[in-house]
């Protein structure tokens, strides 16, 4: 394992090629494993339930960086885990470790500042740029998404507003394991497939809806950022990844975050994804997957990178007041299947795209989880910037997150 005292790095916004398709994981991946795994709802413990003030309280006095418990966590990854890369950030300090390797041919080290599949991550980017929209005008949020992509949904479906996509309220179905292959030797051959949105949402309705009445429950899903990649492409006439690209990766200086549309490599420093098809997982059937087709979810940044973009969205340079107000705005609903060991003890817990997660000691923080077969990986900060973690692993398991590693990982980063 290794680890060091970095300053914030800047890095390189690139476009590659411009075709509107998804890949078999990206932003399926996350729901897809909610019938493997059962990782639909953030990996991390159940919160504490306290009130806003103790967590206000907590979030102003949070302990110093515990170094010895990060070192701990991270190198704490099972046997299933090929590398583990995460970074610590604010006021008290900045931290970052590694463990494992990030070739396991070569056995070279897992590169500080090396270059990951970010999965549903990809989600942050997308609701910043329709918030940007609505901002401008161009999109109205309580109108239902059927006005601006007629023939996309099923005609006797219910009024779905832009917002309910975005907050997981819509109560769209979701694309299943009998769907798109989860299984390892599926995960290999399949990797490389590509489907429009069109196609992805189309299968995906062909499934009852959650539930019947949109805005009445939360369900964490895909499908709905489907739907709002697609509004953005008919609201601008360019891809997601180019506008994506032109308004958050250039404007923030984002030069090793890259939003391919075709290129199935990964540019730069990297850490390796891989399968394995042993049915011991004891990686003696290890697959590289790294290449894979990148579409939704296909997003590639680093430790360094999302923890700018994270700061710049918190900071309110992305959005105005009003939208960023909206995007943290959590829907005073049930979750669908809630339970007390959720985040939200039942209720819905996300904004539209981040979620809201009070931890054991009162701390509450905000961010997003993401998955695509071989890279688990996450970014999460309290309201007040003053600690940020982001984290990235890669399991050969598929794309499911481990939760006694995410748990770990964040309650040494918030909890020490």
């Amino acid at each position: 394992m290794t680890s060091e005292t970095l300053p914030i790095n800047r890095a390189t916004a690139t476009m590659n090629g411009r075709r509107r398709r998804l890949p078999l994981a990206g932003l399926a991946c996350t729901a897809l494993t909610a019938v493997v795994l059962s990782t639909a709802a953030p990996a991390l413990a159940a919160p504490a339930g306290r009130p806003a003030a103790v967590a206000a309280a907590s979030e102003a006095s949070l302990p110093e960086l515990n170094v010895a418990a990060l070192r701990a966590a991270v190198a704490s990854a099972p046997a299933t885990t090929t590398a583990v890369l995460a970074r610590v950030s604010g006021p008290a300090g900045h931290w970052t470790g590694t463990s494992g390797v990030a070739d396991v041919t070569t056995g070279e080290a897992v590169p500080v500042d090396g270059r990951f599949r970010l999965g549903s991550v990809t989600k942050m980017f997308i609701g910043t740029v329709v918030f940007q929209l609505a901002a401008e005008g161009q999109v109205d949020l309580d109108r239902p998404v059927q006005e601006y992509l007629p023939d996309v949904l099923p005609a006797d479906y219910p009024a779905i507003s832009v917002r309910q996509l975005l907050d997981y309220t819509g109560g769209l179905p979701e694309l299943t394991a009998q769907d798109l292959p989860t299984d390892p030797q599926g995960i290999v051959e399949h990797r490389l497939d590509d489907h429009s949105f069109g196609e992805l949402v189309a299968v995906a309705v062909k499934h009852p809806r959650l539930f019947d009445q949109p805005g009445t429950m939360q369900s964490y899903g895909a499908t709905g950022y489907y739907l709002a990649a697609m509004l953005v492409e008919k609201l601008t006439g360019r891809s997601y990844q180019q506008e994506i690209t032109d308004r958050i990766l250039l404007p923030l200086d984002l030069r090793h975050t890259t939003a391919p549309e075709t290129d199935t490599t990964i540019p730069g420093p990297h850490t390796h994804g891989y399968i394995d098809l042993s049915p011991a997982h004891d990686k003696s059937g290890l697959v590289d997957i790294t290449e894979q087709n990148p579409g939704a979810g296909g997003m590639i940044s680093t430790t360094a990178d999302l923890d700018r973009f994270l700061t710049a969205l918190f900071r309110g340079r992305l959005l105005p007041p009003a939208q960023l107000d909206e995007m943290f705005t959590v829907p005073d609903v049930p979750y669908l299947g809630g339970s007390d060991q959720d985040p939200g003890h039942g209720r819905a817990f996300y904004g539209a795209g981040p979620m809201r997660v009070t931890l054991p000691d009162g701390v509450t923080v905000w961010g997003k989880t993401g998955s695509t077969f071989g890279y688990t990986d996450g970014m999460f900060a309290t309201r007040d910037l003053k600690r940020r973690l982001v984290y990235s692993f890669n399991p050969i398991t598929g794309g499911g997150n481990d939760r006694r590693l995410v748990n770990q990982i964040i309650s040494a980063a918030f909890n020490a």
